[in-house]
């Protein structure tokens, strides 16, 4: 799938494009490079974020715009800010929520790996108040983009450590057996509005990985013992 807004680009795999993460097979890295060409893009302006599960913010440095091929490049950080052309980030995914911000006046954006301890951690506010203090955004000039990813139906964790504070409630609901459905994607869809953006300016995709067999899902293969695999997002300006 590609979508594109303005400068935007952001482009996601599923099944039929096969397994993206060397983790879970060897043909990992030809499925990446056919599925980029597949999309009409070059792959060596495609860099690997590695993230950690934690709300690491990394900047990219101009030296980015003349390295002829970022492909086997990476940078570790849990989001990433890029304000230069025919630069793209992608990194594989399983479950956890490829969260993009863009600054269409600035020309900067942010892509984020929000898995439930980022999210946690508030990452994604932490992005926006970079770019409310660094880039002084203009909520007007903003745009959200939440790629596929599981939703609250599919999410179902044993006594969640969220669902002891205040402004998690809204999102964690008890289901059955100690079980409590955990809406990601409702906490940080509803951050953006209450910072006044408009929901036009919030893309959510609907795809529920945890549902949707046509995208891997960690959360599944753990649950029914399906084979593991990661699909792939990736995002940059033209």
């Amino acid at each position: 799938m590609k979508e594109q807004y303005g400068d935007l680009v952001l482009i996601y795999s599923n099944k039929e494009d096969g397994n993206m993460s060397k983790k879970y097979g060897e043909e990992a890295d030809s499925n990446r490079q056919k599925f980029i060409r597949k999309m009409g893009l070059e792959v060596n302006r495609f860099l690997l974020m590695q993230a950690d599960n934690q709300d690491r913010i990394v900047e990219l440095k101009e030296e980015v715009e003349t390295i002829s091929d970022l492909y086997y490049k990476l940078v570790e950080a849990d989001a990433i800010i890029c304000k230069y052309s025919n630069v793209f980030l992608y990194l594989n995914f399983g479950d956890c929520i490829p969260f993009t911000i863009y600054d269409r006046k600035n020309h900067v954006f942010g892509f984020a790996h929000l898995g439930w301890r980022s999210t946690h951690l508030d990452l994604h506010q932490k992005l926006f108040h970079v770019f409310k203090e660094q880039f002084h955004s203009s909520n007007d000039d903003l745009f959200i983009h939440i790629g596929p990813c599981i939703k609250k139906d599919s999410y179902l964790l044993p006594s969640p450590i969220q669902r002891e504070e205040e402004k998690w409630k809204p999102y964690i609901d008890y289901v059955r057996d100690d079980l409590y459905s955990v809406d990601l994607c409702g906490y940080v869809r509803d951050f953006f509005l209450e910072s006044e953006l408009l929901e036009s300016q919030i893309k959510i995709v609907p795809i529920d990985t945890g549902a949707d067999m046509n995208y891997f899902s960690h959360y599944r293969s753990v649950e029914e013992g399906e084979k593991e695999g990661r699909f792939f997002f990736g995002v940059g300006m033209e």
